[in-house]
């Protein structure tokens, strides 16, 4: 029987974490969130001590936080790998870990993914930053964590092909010196900067100078037309899936959603926007054997008869040879 791991991810972006008051909790997701990004962690110029580090406006540690940290904890337990999201939208992080500041900023947030056993770092640099700093981050990251330790980076989708850029650095040079440190790409496929919507961009990035690798490239898009521009509908993120998956197979990096708490079809059950990406891939996974099922059987039918049409053919030639 033929079998196909499915190696693509479900990432889901949590930054909302009260909605009118009320707790938005992660449990729902356990069992379809192959990843969850925390965000966004921030270091703030000028700070001291626990308060360089801000998790959204409070510090880490803050009691608003206190439901939270021990749901991570579960689904962590349950499989699914917790990732904190550093930077963002809010400038001024990266300018904490330039040389000259590094050793006074970047302690704090070691402790911070040490305290809260994270297992990676997703740096969404969205602010100009060099090729030189990000390098050294993503170095020191990899040598105190080890090789285990999720790296992941969030560029806008055209900064792939050395297009639109919001980060300074060139992601493909990037890619070139230190690719082998980089967990995967966690691109950002909306706000003008590319769509998922058809696959041509995705397919574009595999395909650029030196290439991405499919299992290296995940496609971020936006859960719900209010959290930014290039809304892609649930049914149309499927479709591109399921021709994706025609193309790469099962050895592809999956889909992410920006962000959790208001996902469509229904913001009111927000798990179900992962719940339909799991099923997409299993379903197209499930079509994906039984083809290849057919094709060895097929394969296995036309090896069996091989030797009987040679015998055949044989038995023939010989009454020939006998009646000549």
């Amino acid at each position: 029987m033929v079998s196909l791991a499915v190696a693509n991810r479900v990432v889901m972006y949590y930054q909302t974490q009260y909605q009118n008051g009320q707790y938005v909790s992660v449990l729902p997701l356990i069992g379809y969130v192959t990843h969850l990004f925390l965000a966004a962690i921030h270091l703030n110029m000028g700070h001291t001590g626990p308060d360089i580090v801000h998790l959204n406006n409070n510090q880490p540690a803050d009691p608003f936080f206190d439901p939270m940290w021990p749901e991570l904890a579960q689904l962590q337990g349950n499989g699914t790998k917790v990732i904190g999201m550093l930077g963002g939208a809010a400038a001024g992080t990266y300018d904490c870990l330039v040389d000259s500041l590094f050793d006074t900023y970047y302690p704090a947030l070691k402790d911070v993914i040490t305290t809260y056993k994270l297992d990676g770092i997703d740096l969404d640099v969205e602010q100009s930053v060099s090729l030189e700093t990000i390098t050294h981050l993503i170095q020191t990251l990899k040598a105190d964590f080890g090789d285990d330790f999720i790296i992941t980076l969030a560029p806008v989708a055209s900064a792939l092909t050395e297009g639109g850029n919001l980060s300074g650095f060139d992601y493909i040079q990037l890619e070139h010196n230190i690719g082998d440190l980089i967990s995967w790409y966690n691109a950002q496929f909306y706000s003008g900067f590319g769509t998922f919507f058809p696959d041509d961009q995705y397919i574009d990035i595999v395909n650029y100078d030196q290439g991405i690798d499919p299992p290296r490239l995940t496609a971020l898009v936006l859960t719900n037309p209010s959290n930014g521009g290039g809304y892609v509908s649930p049914d149309n993120v499927v479709t591109s899936i399921h021709e994706l998956m025609d193309q790469y197979g099962t050895d592809w990096g999956g889909v992410g959603g920006w962000e959790y708490f208001n996902s469509l079809p229904d913001s009111s059950q927000p798990w179900e926007w992962p719940i339909m990406m799991k099923n997409a891939m299993e379903e197209q996974k499930t079509k994906m054997e039984a083809d290849a099922r057919a094709k060895e059987l097929a394969a296995r039918r036309e090896a069996e008869a091989q030797p009987g049409a040679w015998s055949r053919l044989f038995s023939r030639l010989s009454s020939s040879a006998r009646h000549a």
